[in-house]
């Protein structure tokens, strides 16, 4: 099975789930059409923003630093929990920092990248079975220290036939750290078929009210 990894800049724009639009998504991988063939790709699960109702149900909450960026922190915390929070979300944000007397300020923009990611990592593969039918895995692991609450992940595949999604959750997640899923989807047509995760709508939901999001991946496949 082939690995790949993609980079890119961790994303800084606090979103709400709910607001979210769907964006088309580059492909990432590629494969030999003529017989069936095996790519993984592993992209990293980066973070977009808080949502405050999540935080405060689970005991957290939201503050702004002094350097201007939103962190999570538990309610009641110590400066020594305060501070470390704000220096948890400012690599989130993608920045790296030092602590100063005034606090956590951020020295560099666009720390966190798909290598380094922000959130932990995501990956898909799509292993081409024979009989028209494909074996889709997908799922992700978040940093040590986090634990999902929820997820949503959707998955498209696009072939000769046409165009179909295979939705995964919504699901509570019980504050586990990571979530995978697997599903063999049959009666496809013979052509050169793909599967990508839809970045803009797949997401986890962390019990500090973080949301983390997959970056764009594509695996590649000949059906027959």
């Amino acid at each position: 099975m082939t690995h790949r990894k993609l980079a890119t800049a961790a994303a800084a724009v606090a979103l709400a789930a709910s607001g979210l639009m769907a964006a088309p998504v580059a492909s990432a991988a590629t494969a030999d059409p003529t017989e069936p063939t095996a790519t993984s790709v592993e992209v990293g699960l980066v973070f977009k923003g808080y949502d405050k109702a999540v935080a405060e149900a689970h005991g957290y909450t939201i503050k702004t630093s002094p350097a201007g960026f939103e962190y999570s922190v538990v309610k009641d915390a110590t400066p020594e929990q305060d501070t470390a929070a704000q220096a948890k979300a400012a690599v989130r944000w993608g920045k790296t920092v030092k602590k100063t007397g005034a606090g956590v300020q951020p020295i560099q923009e666009d720390y966190s990248d798909f290598i380094s990611p922000s959130c932990g990592k995501a990956w898909l593969s799509g292993i081409a079975l024979g009989n028209l039918s494909v074996d889709i895995s997908t799922g992700f692991e978040l940093n040590a220290g986090d634990a999902a609450i929820f997820y949503y992940w959707n998955v498209y595949l696009s072939d000769a036939g046409g165009t179909s999604h295979q939705d995964f959750g919504p699901s509570g997640l019980a504050e586990r750290r990571s979530w995978s899923g697997h599903r063999t989807v049959g009666g496809l047509s013979p052509s050169n078929g793909r599967a990508w995760i839809d970045s803009s709508s797949s997401y986890a939901a962390l019990i500090d009210g973080a949301y983390c999001y997959p970056g764009p991946v594509t695996v590649h496949y000949g059906i027959n």
